[in-house]
């Protein structure tokens, strides 16, 4: 069985409050095309100055080529545009900070104001060969400080990076164990909602079962982490003994490992085997309800069968019925009798 098959979900610690739980796994489980970066949703602080840096390089290396092909008037026009496109967008967005968006406001009203001037001749017709660099510096600055300073809040999965475990936290070859569990959650779940939402009985009590699996889930995923990492320490260490001994040495970090893995692997059995029950027990359930429901409708059928055998007792008034038809049968037998008789009689008669 192939690795996404039996990849499991991400894990959040159990100790966090239930609403900040859903969110961190909402944000862990969500694919990182599909994270839709809205108004109201958080983008990392990291991430717009990965983007920031993008921006700047752009524009920077279409304005050196200007410079280089075209001088310093096709510079100032593309340093003009890119910061008064950059100042006139930082005003629209909420989370800009009002000192950074007012400062903005101020160099892009400058820019709009010293450009033409030197455009239309109204400064003397060479500027200083290093004021389309000024404007892209002032750029820069902007998109620096919009940056550091805008009011963005780290996604829950990268403020608490510490409290949720992905699949890739965990090796491959364990990723069995943990799926093992979580099924046996999702079989937990389902008799849930089966059983009315609150067990269904006062002796299964799927409330209790799911906050303890839950626990047992970050517990066990923990372990597989670290083991992770000191098991990958220990193949470090054994391709690089440089001897029999060392690797002697190493044996009784191997032999924990082992140790380990068995140990996690009778508390997931031990899991799965409360899922079996579970679900024999829904299914007991079912067939309680299905039982109970046929003895309640039982009435119904006992009344229609009481009805029913009415039918087998001798009517008087079918009787009756039955006797006016074979009184029919005779007057209609007689008067038949008479035609054929006067029929007969006809035809026997001499023909002249």
């Amino acid at each position: 069985m192939s690795e996404d098959v039996i990849r499991p979900r991400p894990v959040v610690d159990t100790a966090l409050p239930e609403e900040l739980r859903e969110d961190i796994y909402r944000e862990a489980n969500a694919p990182e095309s599909h994270r839709m970066r809205t108004d109201g949703e958080a983008v990392s602080r990291a991430l717009r100055l990965r983007e920031g840096g993008v921006q700047l390089l752009g524009v920077g290396f279409t304005l050196g080529l200007a410079l280089l092909t075209a001088g310093w008037y096709l510079g100032m026009v593309i340093a003009s545009i890119s910061l008064v496109a950059y100042v006139a967008a930082l005003s629209l967005r909420k989370q800009a900070d009002p000192v950074v968006r007012g400062v903005g406001a101020a160099v892009g009203g400058g820019a709009l104001v010293a450009a033409p001037l030197w455009l239309f001749d109204v400064l003397p017709p060479d500027p200083p060969a290093g004021a389309p660099w000024l404007l892209f510096a002032l750029l820069v600055g902007m998109v620096t400080a919009d940056t550091l300073t805008a009011r963005v809040k780290e996604p829950p999965e990268e403020h608490y990076r510490d409290r949720v475990l992905l699949p890739e936290d965990i090796s491959a070859a364990d990723h069995g164990l943990l799926v093992a569990v979580q099924q046996t959650i999702d079989k937990v779940t389902d008799a849930r909602v089966e059983l009315g939402g609150s067990g269904g009985s006062d002796t299964l009590d799927t409330a209790r079962g799911l906050a303890v699996l839950r626990e047992q889930e970050w517990r066990i995923a923990s372990l597989l982490a670290r083991q992770r990492e000191l098991r990958r320490e220990y193949i470090r260490r054994w391709q690089q003994a440089s001897s029999p001994r060392v690797r002697e040495v190493l044996e009784p970090q191997r032999r924990h490992l082992i140790a380990v893995e068995g140990h996690i692997r009778v508390r997931v059995d031990q899991i799965v085997e409360y899922g079996r029950l579970v679900e024999a027990s829904v299914l007991a359930h079912r067939e309680w309800e299905q039982c109970q429901e046929a003895l309640d409708s039982m009435d119904a059928y006992t009344d229609l069968r009481a009805e029913a055998s009415l039918m087998s007792v001798h009517s008087a008034e079918v009787a009756e019925l039955a006797d006016t038809a074979e009184v029919a049968r005779r007057v209609r037998d007689e008067s038949v009798t008479r035609v054929h008789a006067a029929v007969t009689g006809l035809m026997e008669l001499p023909r002249e």
